[in-house]
């Protein structure tokens, strides 16, 4: 087979064939003027010491303290604490959803249900972040896969969960947003 000696302008599966066929990218034609090749500029070497630099600068900010009444999980989601001066109310999952759109704390809004590992995560912090009130099923925005009437309630303090129809029962609500 005679290799091609220069692609079909304008044409992308031309200059594709050619480059298959001939096992490499493109030369110059003939007539072009050759580029120079711009010198490189030295590479500086580090001091002696110095550590290298990273190729990309690594993340430092750390998100805002919760507001008041809520907790800060890790990665960073604000939970509603669920205190005498924000109770969570135990609803059906739709006026759950509707609880948590209305919800204010800290002057935020668009807080919403969690989804199911969300809810999963909520027994993890100790200490000042440490959430209260854990017993029971918590309502979770995560629809069941095979019937979306149906929603995933889970005990944050059992691991515990199951699907339930969103209408069938109250259970608690929690609402968080993230930072």
């Amino acid at each position: 087979m005679r290799p091609i000696s220069r692609p079909v302008r304008g044409s992308l599966l031309s200059l594709s064939l050619w480059v298959l066929a001939c096992g490499g990218a493109p030369s110059a034609p003939a007539s072009a003027p050759a580029k120079s090749a711009a010198p490189e500029a030295p590479v500086k070497a580090a001091p002696a010491g110095d550590a290298p630099a990273a190729p990309f600068a690594s993340p430092t900010a750390k998100p805002p303290p919760p507001p008041a009444g809520a907790a800060l999980l890790d990665p960073p989601l604000y939970v509603q604490r669920c205190d005498a001066a924000q109770p969570c109310p135990s609803l059906l999952q739709p006026a759950g959803e509707a609880h948590c759109r209305g919800l204010v704390l800290g002057g935020l809004k668009g807080w919403r249900l969690p989804d199911r590992a969300e809810v999963a995560r909520f027994a993890r912090p100790t200490g000042p972040d440490a959430l209260d009130n854990l017993d029971g099923f918590h309502w979770t925005r995560t629809a069941y896969a095979e019937d979306s009437k149906q929603a995933w309630i889970v005990d944050p303090k059992t691991g515990q969960e199951t699907t339930i129809p969103r209408d069938r029962k109250p259970f608690t609500i929690r609402c968080v947003i993230e930072p």
